[in-house]
């Protein structure tokens, strides 16, 4: 049986990368605050603040750190963030329901198989999809599929078992969570049968484990075949209208950390984020605190450039929405992006 505090040592190695700061900053400053959830898109952004370059372009950017989807979600919708990093899905859900929103870019797309992954603990004896949704089948208390809500997991995994010819029935299979960093703690101390996590939490997951514990994760699908939706940045339309030139610098700057990151090597990525990350989400814990190794197979990704999200991955993901949600209104693609702030 492993410790509390080592799951809590593990819970926070998961936001190393992702790297949330509030850098001092001049008060001066024309300000944006802009949330980040502890994924691999944030990174560009977290980067560019740690390395100042929104101060360089004249820009003060308040970096909220919030891995609760549901917080991150109601401070957007009462106005209390500018903008933030999230998935297609949920910016839907969020427009059509009155929270006016303009998706200003995407943020990362992996093209990597196995940069999502449905992931089980090998002691439960599960080894495929069927033999993993037939435990709840089963009529047992446990769901089979843990999700994060509001997000684009369920769009994959409703993708993948459509795909293997499986019925999609979420209330039959899926249970939902508001955090993907308790998420992924609960899978590891194996509270739930099964979740779906992107990386970095996979490699996480695979490597934490002291060498003297046998129960490695079984990889149930790595989602291959399937189109992944990337994350993507949006900003409230008010922002947008009345801070033009605001959004203008936060788009200088987040290209220059992106180029700047594509260049920079592994290490120094990794050592630039680790103590922002502990300080903003584990205050009191210090670097020797994470476990040595944790990081050693995982590579740090190629970033795009900022780019327009294509109309036919909209309109996937807002056909997916309205069928899940028959009476909302889901706002059509020209309606809800620009290409403004990438000419």
């Amino acid at each position: 049986m492993l410790s509390i505090r080592h799951h809590i040592r593990f819970a926070v190695t998961l936001v190393i990368l992702a790297a949330f700061c509030s850098c001092a900053v001049s008060a001066d400053l024309p300000r944006l605050r802009i949330s980040l959830p502890p994924v691999m898109g944030s990174l560009p952004v977290a980067l560019a603040q740690e390395w100042e370059l929104f101060e360089t372009y004249g820009l003060r950017v308040d970096l909220i750190g919030l891995s609760d989807n549901e917080a991150r979600n109601l401070a957007m919708y009462a106005g209390d963030i500018d903008g933030m990093v999230c998935g297609v899905t949920l910016a839907i859900m969020l427009a059509s329901i009155g929270t006016d929103i303009v998706i200003t870019s995407t943020a990362y797309q992996s093209e990597a198989t196995g940069s999502l992954a449905l992931l089980s603990q090998s002691y439960f004896g599960i080894d495929s999809v069927g033999a993993l949704l037939a435990r709840t089948q089963r009529g047992s208390d446990l769901k089979s599929i843990a999700i994060l809500e509001s997000s684009d997991i369920e769009y994959h995994i409703d993708t993948l078992l459509d795909s293997l010819g499986y019925p999609v029935d979420s209330d039959k299979y899926y249970s939902y969570w508001n955090d993907m960093l308790q998420l992924a703690a609960f899978l590891s101390m194996g509270c739930v049968y099964a979740a779906v996590l992107p990386e970095p939490y996979i490699t996480y997951l695979n490597n934490y484990l002291p060498a003297n514990v046998n129960n490695p994760l079984v990889h149930l699908s790595d989602f291959d075949g399937v189109d992944l939706l990337p994350s993507i940045i949006v900003f409230r339309r008010a922002v947008i209208e009345q801070k033009t030139e605001l959004v203008e610098r936060f788009y200088a700057a987040y290209r220059e950390a992106v180029r700047m990151l594509n260049e920079s090597g592994r290490e120094e990525v990794i050592e630039m984020g680790t103590n922002e990350a502990l300080t903003l989400f584990f205050p009191g814990w210090k670097k020797e605190d994470v476990p040595v190794g944790i990081m050693d197979n995982f590579e740090i990704p190629h970033f795009p450039q900022p780019q327009m999200l294509s109309e036919k991955e909209y309109e996937n993901a807002r056909l997916w929405v309205a069928g899940k949600h028959d009476k909302w209104q889901c706002p059509s693609y020209e309606e809800v992006t620009t290409d403004h702030f990438l000419q």
